[in-house]
């Protein structure tokens, strides 16, 4: 059996039970990063859980991973704060692609990723898999991929004193979403947008910020959907509190606004500008002209979020993806395939070369 067959079959094998919640590992890999200083809740995380392992089946996993040669580098994956399994997907790729991997975890999530590599590491005697703070996982490594951090001054520097080359830096800039609306979206897709708002409490690298709406629309269908997404999902207690003082501002301003009984979410009326997380700004436009406009002068955006059927009326070269996948990607969406691409051409490189 060859290298990613053996991993895949393993990742898939240990994601079966991790879709238990109270699979020991998971259960106190959990309960530890519930610990931790984050703004995450037990329904978030295992929410997040459920979805993850959901996808990992031998068939998607299969699909993703392309064979190529085993990689002979060393790889550090530099985890972000603001998501409890960032770089979940690239410790995946590069495990399954034979690299050697060095992780750096946030203080935010310590123990999610450690506790599922274990796993998987006791069923394959070959894979390297270790753990290390961020200045010491970049010395070690040949290669970095990297999530938007704010524990290090600069991710660039450190590389530059290691050695790692620009062609093996896969760093990523913070980004943001947002959403297009047109009055049409079903319950199913308002609560989706709701999630990928609210369920990380307005964090993450990719977390919607902003709605799009056309001019003079009630946003009280969204509202409500928030509201009962803050049903099953309790907000932090921390986050109201870290409300309270722009509420208070937009109140001061009698700036038009909305907010929910415990303060658990915020939306205010106003030009497309990213607020602090689940503060959500909700924009009005006329035509999508004003939309396009907006996006082609953006260099932080992820994605545009609409429902499938308005994706025919906005731009072919606009990045679209559908509601309620923000958060937790496809494995195969654009950027789990440039981690696959990038990673083979790394390997296929070095065996050129041998």
């Amino acid at each position: 059996m060859s290298t990613i067959d053996s991993t895949i079959e393993a990742l898939a094998t240990v994601a079966r039970r991790w879709r238990d919640a109270d699979h020991p590992p998971r259960a106190e890999a959990r309960e530890e990063t519930l610990r931790a200083p984050n703004r995450w809740s037990e329904p978030a995380l295992d929410h997040a859980l459920d979805r993850w392992m959901e996808q990992l089946t031998p068939e998607a996993l299969g699909e993703w991973l392309e064979p190529s040669p085993a990689g002979t580098a060393t790889v550090a994956v530099l985890n972000g704060e603001g998501d409890p399994f960032g770089g979940f997907r690239e410790a995946l790729a590069t495990w399954a692609l034979g690299f050697d991997y060095v992780g750096a975890v946030s203080e935010a999530s310590p123990a999610l990723l450690p506790a599922f590599a274990s796993e998987v590491s006791s069923r394959l005697s070959a894979l390297e898999v270790d753990f290390a703070p961020v200045e010491e996982a970049v010395a070690r490594a040949d290669a970095v991929i990297a999530d938007p951090i704010d524990r290090v001054d600069s991710v660039e520097t450190l590389c530059d004193e290691a050695g790692v080359p620009a062609s093996r830096r896969l760093l990523r800039d913070p980004t943001l979403s947002v959403g297009l609306v047109d009055g049409h979206e079903s319950e199913d897709e308002r609560e989706r947008l709701a999630e990928d708002m609210l369920l990380y409490e307005g964090h993450g690298p990719r977390r919607l910020a902003i709605l799009w709406a056309p001019r003079e629309h009630s946003p009280d269908a969204y509202l409500e959907a928030m509201a009962r997404f803050r049903g099953l999902f309790p907000a932090h207690e921390k986050t109201p509190g870290a409300l309270q003082m722009q509420q208070a501002f937009l109140e001061a301003r009698d700036a038009p606004h909305a907010y929910a009984e415990g303060l658990e979410f915020l939306v205010s009326r106003g030009d497309p500008a990213a607020q602090k997380p689940c503060h959500i700004r909700w924009a009005e436009y006329d035509d999508l002209e004003e939309g396009d406009a907006w996006v082609r002068e953006r260099t932080d955006l992820h994605a545009v979020i609409a429902r499938r059927h308005l994706h025919d009326q906005c731009p072919e070269d606009w990045p679209l993806r559908t509601p309620g996948g923000v958060h937790i990607p496809r494995l195969r969406d654009e950027e789990g395939r440039r981690i696959v691409a990038w990673l083979r051409e790394m390997a296929e490189a070095h065996y050129e070369s041998a």
